[in-house]
């Protein structure tokens, strides 16, 4: 996970890769959801990076509806209709597919989208935008909203929530990235001891995006560690999961000291 030039308290999420510009995907919702369409106010804002076209404006607004329909076919009661303000931005996400995003508060969400990944925008859509889309949706699904936010403060519960949303957009997808891909296992289990030790107001972009020995997303990539683990110790999928709340979580992870 790479956020070059980026570095902000406030943001709470990022995207997966996604391998075709409409879902295809990898959890067949429930029938009797499948054909639902549920409304998305989706807001094109132009800068001097890019100005999205007509036929890059359809593309988004299809695979942002057809993702909002496939999370709420597994959560009915997810926020309806979404505004999504879409925003091109000049940094490099090319670890995240191209595309970031974040839950601003209950139904809004912020999707960036970087003209600089392979195939343009377009390609941004194809690798990045359904995966980030997913992900910022479980955040409204779970209140972890930056306005509004249902959950108390600590890297902890934002490892936990974080790593939630990764595994639960990389279960409905099929897809995944590197960049939130946990180290091995001994090692993330040390990264997961060391931020239970953390004090609550340990610095929020050192822990989730640039720490100052070079490791990055920590945060995230110890909160997929903790959900996987948490998944093998339970026989639970993130569905279920996303009813538990961090501390449920992280006992289920059994990490110990």
């Amino acid at each position: 996970m790479k956020y070059s030039g980026f570095v902000s308290a406030a943001i709470l999420a990022a995207g997966l890769p996604f391998a075709a510009a409409a879902p295809v995907l990898a959890q067949t919702p429930p029938a009797a959801a499948e054909t639902a369409l549920s409304p998305i106010a989706a807001v094109f804002q132009e800068n001097a990076v890019h100005t999205f076209t007509p036929v890059e404006q359809a593309l988004i607004q299809d695979v942002l509806e057809q993702t909002h329909a496939a999370v709420r076919a597994y959560f009915p009661d997810l926020a309806d209709p979404v505004t999504v303000t879409v925003v091109p931005v000049d940094r490099d996400l090319s670890s995240v597919g191209g595309v970031s995003g974040r839950a601003n508060a209950p139904g809004e969400i912020l999707i960036e989208l970087s003209p600089h990944h392979e195939g343009g925008i377009a390609g941004a859509v194809s690798d990045g935008l359904a995966p980030a889309f997913a992900h910022e949706l479980h955040h409204l699904v779970r209140g972890w909203t930056i306005s509004g936010n249902r959950h108390g403060p600590g890297i902890a519960i934002a490892a936990a929530n974080e790593g939630l949303a990764v595994v639960f957009a990389e279960w409905l997808t099929g897809s995944a990235h590197d960049g939130n891909a946990p180290p091995p296992a001994e090692v993330a289990l040390d990264w997961a001891r060391e931020i239970r030790a953390l004090p609550l107001d340990a610095d929020y972009v050192e822990w989730m995006f640039a720490h100052p020995d070079g490791r990055e997303a920590v945060g995230y990539r110890t909160g997929q560690f903790i959900v996987r683990r948490a998944m093998a110790n339970s026989g639970r999928d993130p569905v279920s999961l996303t009813q538990a709340t961090p501390q449920e979580i992280w006992a289920l992870a059994e990490i110990g000291d």
